[in-house]
C-alpha cells in the first residue's frame, strides 16, 4: 500500500500521509515516498502544494517507534533522521507556497513536517506539540531550526522546552497556525485567494520568502540539529522514555 498519496490537477497538488491506522506515523517507506513525491512535483506547473493526513484523528504522530526505536546508536539514528531532514528541506524550499492542512493532531515529528510548510491550517478541535523534549531528545528532522524561522524566537524556545501539546487557540495566538478550520473543508473554499493567482506569481512570492528565510544556511543548520539529536538518541534518558511510552501504548 502506498503510504503517500498524490492528487494533482492543473493548479495544485495534495500529498496525503496514508497510514491512518498508525496515526500517519512516519516509516522508512513513507520517508522515501515523500521525498520522491516532492522532487517530482517540483517540476510541475503548480500554484501551491498541500500536505495533509489520512483519516480524521491525526495529521502525523511523528516517527514510527517500530523503526525510530530507542535502542539505536547515534550513527543509526543519524541515518534515519537525516533522511527526513532532506524531506523537510525540500518541502521548505519548494518553489511555490506549501500548506500543512492539519486534519487532526500533530505530535513530535508531525509538527516538524507541518513547520516545514510555509503555512498551517489546522482543526480548531485538535492539539499540536513539539513533545520531543519529554523523550530525552530534541527535534531531529530540522523542524526545530525551522520553527525559529516561523514564529518569534522566544515563543519557539518556550514551546520546544515546554514540550507540551497546545490547543489550536494557543498555536494560533503565537503565530504557528495561520487559520483554524472545521472538519468539512475543500481546497476551493480554503484557498480562493491563492487559486486566483498565476503559478508565475506564486513562484516569485516564494523566492522572495526564501531569501528572507536565509535558505543558503538553512540546510547546514538543519544538519546540525540532526547531529545533536542523534547524539542524544543513545542516552539512557531517551531509551527509558521510549520504553515507558511503548509500554503505555500496549496497555
Amino acid at each position: 500500500m502506498k503510504q503517500v498519496l498524490i492528487e494533482k490537477n492543473d493548479e495544485y497538488a495534495i500529498l496525503t500521509l496514508n497510514r491512518p491506522e498508525k496515526m500517519n506515523a512516519v516509516s522508512k517507506q513513507m520517508t522515501k515516498e515523500l521525498y520522491e513525491a516532492i522532487l517530482s512535483l517540483k517540476e510541475e506547473d503548480l500554484k501551491f502544494l498541500v500536505v495533509t493526513g489520512a483519516g480524521d484523528h491525526a495529521f502525523c504522530a511523528g516517527g514510527d517507534l517500530n523503526e525510530h526505536h530507542g535502542e539505536m546508536v547515534a550513527e543509526e539514528a543519524y541515518d534515519i533522521l537525516h533522511s527526513m531532514k532532506e524531506v523537510l528541506y525540500e518541502l521548505a524550499t519548494f518553489p511555490v507556497p506549501t500548506f500543512a492542512l492539519l486534519n487532526g493532531q500533530a505530535r513530535g515529528g508531525g509538527c516538524e513536517i507541518a513547520t516545514a510548510c510555509d503555512f498551517r491550517y489546522g482543526l480548531e478541535s485538535a492539539s499540536y506539540g513539539f513533545v520531543q523534549g519529554n523523550l530525552g531528545i530534541t527535534p531531529g528532522w530540522g523542524g526545530g531550526t525551522l520553527l525559529y524561522r516561523r514564529i518569534k524566537s522566544d515563543y519557539a524556545a518556550h514551546w520546544l522546552m515546554d514540550a507540551e501539546m497546545y490547543s489550536a487557540d494557543q498555536v494560533y495566538r503565537i503565530g504557528w497556525l495561520h487559520k483554524k478550520i472545521t472538519v468539512n473543508w475543500s481546497v476551493e473554499e480554503l484557498f480562493p485567494s491563492f487559486l486566483n493567482k498565476t503559478s508565475e506569481q506564486m513562484r516569485v512570492f516564494k523566492q522572495q520568502y526564501l531569501k528572507h528565510l536565509d535558505g543558503d544556511r538553512l540546510s547546514q543548520q538543519m544538519d546540525q540539529e540532526v547531529q545533536q539529536c542523534s547524539l542524544l538518541w543513545e542516552s539512557d534518558e531517551h531509551k527509558e522514555a521510549v520504553r515507558k511510552f511503548a509500554a503505555k501504548r500496549k496497555r
